[in-house]
């Protein structure tokens, strides 16, 4: 690796304290650029290279994330731009099985309650059972789905 990259790894290690896994992570990504200190051009065939080796944009830009925060740390006034990424929309329960949720009438009071968990966050009925305190966010109103 090269002085400076290696010079802001260890500032990330050391002064930012940033966690091993994060470490890794920049290692990895800087060793798509070509040199220290990348030219425009040099920026562009990066992401080229990135993507003629399989990567999907998810993965381009989280390499463009650490590839741009060792530009900055440098002081180059290049940025690679972020890809465009697909959206994805989650599947969710179709209509009869919806009708057939709301419909039901549980024994008890908490019976009604798991239902709207389902309904409200379309989660499966064995990712609702297998919640644990740690996974609810009752503040933010977020689960943890494993």
């Amino acid at each position: 690796m090269l002085p400076k990259f290696e010079q802001f790894i260890r500032e990330r290690q050391y002064l930012h304290n940033v966690s091993p896994a994060t470490v890794s992570w920049h290692t990895y990504n800087l060793k798509w650029l070509p040199s220290e200190t990348p030219t425009e051009d040099e920026l562009k065939q990066t992401v080229i290279r990135m993507r003629e080796k399989g990567l999907r944009a998810t993965g381009c830009n989280s390499a463009i994330r650490s590839i741009n925060a060792y530009l900055k740390w440098s002081g180059s006034s290049l940025k690679i731009a972020q890809m465009k990424e697909p959206q994805v929309i989650l599947p969710t329960y179709p209509i009869p099985q919806l009708q057939l949720l709301l419909n039901w009438k549980p024994k008890k009071l908490t019976g009604h309650r798991l239902i709207s968990v389902l309904a409200d966050t379309g989660c499966r009925i064995d990712e609702a059972l297998s919640l644990h305190w740690k996974d609810i966010d009752f503040d933010n109103l977020l689960l943890l789905l494993h």
